[in-house]
């Protein structure tokens, strides 16, 4: 029976309820998969839920679908639960995800292990049903407010990427803001379908990362500010070099986002509302690049309002491919 999820609250700026809550459990026993799925799918919440029996598949699973929260065994073979904790903590795709650790262990070294690994919570088994789900919505809801990750990408959303710009402006720190925005994804994603649409941001939200754990630095943020917007935080010396290979490797991978034929001939065609067929190249990054090197920067907001005026005029160039302009201004 398909259920309509309930409405739990907008939690800052966005509605637990946009999507079903998509929930990974990763656990070696096959009863407490089947109970929790059932009990969760079941639900008047409307889970939506993913099962794995082992915890390297756990992880890729994390990265690839991005839930709104992981269950997870602690004792496991080949892969124990703190292990997995600990790569999903290591990357920037999965280190925002509420974890519940499951435990049927009593000792409490086992459980201080799991705390200082980055578990949210745990639960002991056996659990009941109605605090399995009590504990699964509390944690998604305080991690949505304190947090404010997307829940499309996982990546960090607007409150989380305004108190990381006012971090660095307290400790006069020396940074640079980059503002990614895709060129033509409204005309894509009215193309190719809303489906369509979100893999495109999932796997900006991907390179983006890749980008940073390839030529970036362990203090680098990536954030999703909403919809085809994103913001990359780093170091002046690093900026550079991470722009260059994010619009070399966005230009030569996205026509795989594409059909065969729109691919090859290079754009798409999409009705207007005049009911005019107008023709839309393929999608390309526009950067706009705010830094605090040469010139004192005050706020978030100066500091956004730079980053995008200079997005707006690297669009000017994207049809010749992706393109990034930097502030390069002292006053």
């Amino acid at each position: 029976m398909n259920r309509e999820p309930k409405d739990l609250g907008s939690l800052s700026g966005y509605s637990v309820n946009l999507h079903r809550l998509k929930v990974l459990v990763i656990d070696d026993d096959p009863m407490i998969l089947k109970m929790v799925k059932t009990v969760l799918e079941n639900s008047s919440l409307g889970f939506e839920v993913m099962l794995t029996d082992k915890g390297r598949q756990g992880i890729e699973l994390a990265k690839s679908q991005i839930p709104d929260l992981i269950l997870l065994d602690l004792m496991m073979p080949e892969m124990d639960g703190i292990e997995v904790c600990e790569n999903l903590r290591a990357s920037r795709l999965t280190y925002l995800i509420p974890i519940i650790m499951l435990t049927a262990s009593a000792s409490s070294i086992h459980r201080l292990d799991a705390l200082r690994t980055g578990v949210d919570e745990y639960l002991s088994k056996p659990f009941d049903p109605e605090e399995l789900e009590a504990r699964i919505v509390g944690l998604i809801r305080r991690f949505r407010l304190t947090r404010a990750s997307n829940p499309l990408t996982g990546l960090p959303g607007n409150l989380a990427i305004e108190q990381e710009i006012h971090r660095r402006l307290s400790r006069d720190e020396l940074f640079a803001c980059c503002y990614f925005d895709l060129d033509n994804f409204k005309a894509f994603n009215d193309y190719y379908g809303f489906e369509k649409g979100d893999e495109c941001l999932r796997w900006v939200a991907q390179l983006l990362i890749e980008a940073s754990e390839k030529l970036g630095i362990d203090d680098d943020f990536v954030g999703h500010i909403g919809g085809d917007d994103f913001i990359y935080i780093t170091r002046p010396a690093h900026f550079e070099p991470l722009c260059q290979y994010f619009c070399e490797t966005f230009d030569s991978l996205v026509g795989g986002l594409y059909n065969e034929v729109d691919r090859n001939q290079g754009y798409i065609e999409v009705t207007n509302r005049r009911d005019e067929m107008q023709r839309f190249p393929l999608m390309t990054m526009s950067i706009g690049v705010a830094t605090n090197e040469r010139r004192t920067l005050s706020s978030p907001l100066q500091v956004a309002e730079i980053a995008s005026e200079l997005k707006r005029a690297a669009k000017q160039r994207s049809e010749k491919g992706s393109h990034y302009i930097i502030d390069r201004r002292s006053s």
